[in-house]
């Protein structure tokens, strides 16, 4: 039995490469995997979180970026649901 992998990516609408979500889904599973990119920080907010890091800090809400979803891609998240579904 062959399982088809069904990818889907999704690009913010601001149209920054780095804001993208893909899914990924088997056609003989209920799950959907979901990859996020993470944007780089430039080096002294790297060192700055690293060295906050060292001592303990962590913020509580941890760390977040943004993702605009583009109205185009509808289908493509309705055909994702459909398929947790299992329609």
């Amino acid at each position: 039995m062959t399982e088809k992998m069904t990818n889907e990516i999704l690009i913010c609408e601001c149209e920054n490469v780095e804001h993208q979500l893909v899914f990924r889904y088997f056609t003989d599973e209920d799950v959907v995997y979901m990859s996020v990119h993470l944007c780089k920080l430039p080096f002294w907010k790297r060192l700055w979180h690293a060295v906050k890091y060292i001592f303990g800090h962590s913020s509580r809400y941890g760390d977040f970026d943004e993702f605009i979803f583009n109205p185009e891609d509808a289908d493509k998240l309705e055909e994702i649901v459909s398929h947790m579904k299992g329609e």
